[in-house]
């Protein structure tokens, strides 16, 4: 089942609106009678596994063993002194 809403009514009456997504119906949003967005409930079951994507990728790099110097030469040309 779904619901159509204007943008006006979802400003005014969210919490309901998000009650009835809850539930499971889909909210179609409508902005000068135009359909321009749909609410609809989450998949059940997000992952949250750990992506290690990229993790270590800069440990091989020599000019950041000491991240404190990397970023001092990084800031000379902005900070003299």
């Amino acid at each position: 089942m779904e619901r159509k809403v204007t943008a006006k009514e979802l400003r005014n009456k969210v919490s309901s609106v998000l009650r009835e997504v809850r539930r499971g119906k889909e909210v179609f949003i409508s902005y000068r009678g135009k359909e321009i967005a749909v609410l609809k409930p989450v998949e059940e079951k997000v992952s949250k596994e750990f992506n290690a994507v990229g993790f270590g990728m800069w440990k091989e790099r020599q000019d950041l063993k000491d991240v404190e110097e990397w970023l001092a030469e990084k800031r000379k040309p902005r900070y003299s002194g």
